[in-house]
């Protein structure tokens, strides 16, 4: 008798994990992806909705950047996933990676930047690059100097976080006020802001998005697939998890 309910348990418990995982592909988007003529061995996931470069709140126009080819192979890879300069939240050797190129004007940005985030505290073996990429004026560039000089001070989840929630302009007397909100060395920061290390590190960015062709924020690079605009949360939950199954290649 004993026998007979354990073996009632493990049918019982089979049944109900096969229900999970049907349930799972049954809710799962069918997602398709389109080949990329470069950088190589990367490719585009297909959506309907496009960046916020043709946001008719912001009035912009199509930046025009068509795929470059002032970096490949290591050199891109090494930019992308490994530059010593771009903040990241998780480990060196995730499970895949997901790249943001994000302006904090972005209104789709501050959506994306929680659903990243949630991710990675589900699976905190998803790896989160942030790439300051400001697109959409001087309070943008203001603000993505700012937050590269935080991260020198050990604070960039903290400053990101404050920026990306906040609905006012970015201001030096915004950006100052949050900094010793934080603790932090306010000079410091100023000097950091305007140097050498972040200047470099915001044109490897450009050099990068130009080298994918992106158009404008939100831009996205999980693992090998390349995202160019709003996607959703199931989208990019389903993505994760087949990027998570695939060879990294050469990156």
């Amino acid at each position: 008798m004993r026998l007979s309910h354990r073996h009632l348990y493990l049918t019982l418990t089979a049944f109900a994990l096969l229900a999970v995982i049907l349930l799972w592909r049954a809710r799962a988007p069918e997602l398709e992806f389109l080949s990329r003529p470069s950088p190589a061995g990367f490719r585009e996931l297909v959506l309907t909705s496009k960046s916020s470069s043709l946001d008719p709140l912001l009035g912009l126009a199509d930046t025009g950047a068509k795929p470059g080819t002032t970096l490949a192979g290591k050199n891109l890879c090494d930019n992308l996933f490994h530059d010593p300069a771009a903040p990241a939240l998780g480990p060196d050797n995730a499970v895949v990676s997901i790249v943001e190129f994000f302006d904090y004007r972005c209104p789709y940005c501050k959506r994306l930047t929680e659903m990243l985030h949630q991710i990675h505290m589900d699976d905190p073996r998803v790896r989160i690059v942030y790439k300051e990429w400001p697109v959409l004026g001087e309070r943008s560039i203001l603000a993505a100097r700012a937050a590269l000089a935080a991260a020198g001070q050990g604070q960039y989840q903290a400053f990101h976080a404050s920026l990306m929630g906040s609905r006012f302009l970015p201001s030096m007397g915004y950006v100052e006020g949050l900094a010793t909100d934080l603790g932090l060395d306010v000079s410091q920061l100023q000097a950091d802001m305007h140097s050498t290390r972040t200047t470099a590190a915001l044109q490897r960015t450009s050099d990068l998005a130009k080298a994918f062709g992106f158009r404008g924020t939100p831009s996205l690079v999980v693992g090998r697939t390349v995202v160019q605009g709003a996607i959703s949360e199931a989208e990019l939950k389903s993505l994760v998890e087949i990027e998570k199954g695939s060879d990294p290649g050469s990156c």
